[in-house]
């Protein structure tokens, strides 16, 4: 079996599973299939993200390619692993008790049986069976035509289904992302914009930023805090994902960061302090994404008084709100 073939094979068994469309991927080869990728692609930086953006956006072609190219180099690169897929995604399907059986073009009961994959007849498991033979068919359309590449990422902005508008997902362009980032009357009293709102693109992605100030903490030995706000958007959920993933890595590497609690943001949140040296203070950075919307809040110097932390979390709720907003008009 050819590398593409049994990285897109085992790719939709993860997906399925990440969906829940697989009814009895817990049993057999579909458990020993997921087991396997997740233990391999958990020990390098580009299979960790591989994993979180595929469980946060299953259904998304851009997350789907990504676990599949990860998956497709750790088979290269170890022929013990190829050995372990074969066996188990080329096992018979005999036994699978309890399956749908096909014939013609009608279908009854609940489950499709695929060898040692049985999917569920829901919305999720039908897609899942469309990836499989989407794949099929490419690899066929690979052999005729000479190997030429046919996984396209799509990159186009699309809406969830299932959630309804309330958590509506789509890209936003620049002029509606310097929506998300807050004004003035929706900060707390006593801040004062510095600056005016920056716009722009950021590797792709629609990107804004502005700057706040508040002398609400100065009681003599405090310094002016500042707020900062970044917001980005990408095309999809899984360029996003992978925007949280490197941002989080890259700010938790700062002196002295310490993980801090922090509301359940979106879909993907942390939250950190760390000590910057070269101001000789204290920084709180909050990250979180909210469908096709990253952002990032900096508060700093972080104040003596304890209830700092509870503006903070204000900021960032605040922040999260707007970005499902302008996501669902």
């Amino acid at each position: 079996m050819e590398t593409a073939e049994l990285a897109a094979m085992a790719v939709a068994v993860m997906t399925a599973t990440a969906t829940g469309a697989a009814g009895a991927v817990g049993q057999g080869a579909g458990t020993a299939v997921a087991d396997v990728l997740r233990a391999r692609l958990a020990a390098t930086d580009r299979g960790r993200v591989a994993l979180n953006t595929l469980h946060h956006a299953a259904e998304d072609p851009a997350a789907q390619d990504m676990a599949r190219s990860a998956v497709r180099e750790e088979i290269e690169a170890d022929a013990d692993l190829r050995r372990q897929l074969q066996l188990h995604l080329t096992a018979p399907g005999a036994g699978a008790t309890g399956s749908l059986l096909i014939t013609g073009s009608r279908v009854s009961r609940s489950p499709i049986a695929f060898g040692p994959l049985t999917v569920n007849n829901t919305r999720g498991g039908r897609m899942t069976i469309a990836l499989v033979v989407a794949s099929l068919l490419a690899l066929v359309a690979m052999a005729v035509y000479g190997g030429v590449e046919l996984f396209v990422v799509d990159d186009s902005p699309e809406s969830s289904q299932g959630d309804g508008a309330r958590h509506a997902v789509r890209a936003l362009n620049v002029s509606e992302v310097k929506q998300v980032v807050p004004d003035l009357t929706s900060m707390p009293s006593g801040w004062s914009r510095s600056g005016s709102v920056a716009a722009g693109t950021d590797n792709g992605c629609s990107a804004a930023q502005a700057r706040f100030a508040t002398n609400n903490w100065n009681d003599g030995s405090t310094r002016t805090v500042w707020a900062e706000f970044t917001v980005w958007s990408c095309s999809s959920q899984a360029l996003t994902a992978k925007g949280f993933e490197e941002l989080r890595a890259n700010v938790a590497d700062n002196d002295k960061a310490t993980e801090i609690s922090f509301p359940e943001l979106g879909d993907q949140r942390a939250a950190i302090t760390h000590y910057n040296v070269d101001l000789d203070e204290t920084t709180a950075d909050a990250q979180f994404r909210v469908g096709t919307v990253l952002a990032r809040v900096e508060y700093h110097p972080v104040p003596d008084a304890p209830e700092w932390n509870a503006e903070f979390e204000q900021l960032a709720t605040m922040v999260a709100a707007r970005a499902q907003q302008t996501q669902n008009a």
